[in-house]
């Protein structure tokens, strides 16, 4: 079982965090807006934040989907919306193509399908930075592999801020409450994400989330998740990087809410 925080009422949205080593926190306290008109359930990954590791063979996006659908059932969601920021954001298409029949809509958040770059990749993502940003972000990547404390952990990624914000201050309070867990940042197999096909056939409604000035996740990836869903529907964020949710929290999280009550059960045309 997972470890889930819930917050506000009405019909569910179950989120799940970037990371690995990262937990639910992240989303606080800006998903608190969402909560106004929604149940957010707000889920640690197994061997996140405070969710128990379970069975670490289970440690793949297969295995977090099957968590996930776990999870779903054990608190008897119905018409629930899965949300999932980058690799948050793998594990709900995984769990798309593990489950097509479980959630009744998906967010993709700053994420990609398939382990087939999209067309316009950037060759260099960090392209534009300086010397010492990309000798931090390679620093913080290397550190983040080898952390063995919450605290070195939480450092490493603040290292690669320069990839992953254009606001420092926002990364260190999206960072502030979590509970990091060093094992999950070791590298590991998570096997391979192959989704287009999935999101090619599902009648759902998806709504995909870029940002523009994301140099993780290129917002390429975005738009080729819109584009492949029949119901698909890009959100673009100008003026921000990988975690818009931190850094622009009200005009994120207010288009979220407002993409949901427009594909609420009732409202299709």
């Amino acid at each position: 079982m997972m470890y889930v925080r819930e917050l506000g009422e009405g019909p569910p949205v179950l989120l799940l965090h970037p990371g690995p080593g990262l937990d639910g926190t992240v989303f606080l306290p800006g998903v608190e807006l969402l909560a106004r008109s929604h149940r957010v359930l707000l889920a640690d990954l197994p061997g996140n934040g405070h969710s128990p590791d379970g069975d670490r063979n289970e440690w793949t996006l297969a295995g977090f989907a099957r968590a996930v659908e776990a999870v779903a059932r054990d608190l008897e969601l119905r018409d629930w919306t899965l949300l999932g920021h980058s690799f948050g954001g793998f594990v709900a298409l995984q769990h798309l193509v593990d489950f097509p029949d479980s959630a009744a809509r998906i967010i993709a958040s700053c994420t990609d399908a398939s382990e087939t770059p999209p067309p316009g990749e950037p060759e260099d993502p960090l392209a534009g930075l300086g010397d010492e940003d990309r000798e931090r972000v390679a620093e913080g990547l290397a550190r983040e592999q080898v952390a063995s404390s919450p605290q070195q952990l939480k450092d490493a990624w603040m290292d690669q801020a320069p990839r992953l914000t254009v606001s420092e201050a926002a990364l260190m309070r999206m960072l502030r409450d979590v509970l990091f867990r060093p094992d999950m940042a070791r590298p590991r197999d998570w096997g391979e994400l192959e989704a287009l096909t999935a999101l090619a056939f599902t009648e759902k409604p998806v709504l995909s989330i870029g940002a523009e000035l994301d140099r993780a996740i290129d917002p390429v990836a975005a738009r080729r998740i819109a584009i492949t869903a029949p119901k698909g529907e890009l959100l673009m964020l100008d003026g921000c990087g990988h975690f818009p949710f931190a850094e622009q929290p009200q005009r994120y999280w207010e288009a979220v809410e407002s993409w949901l009550l427009r594909t609420a059960v009732g409202t299709a045309a």
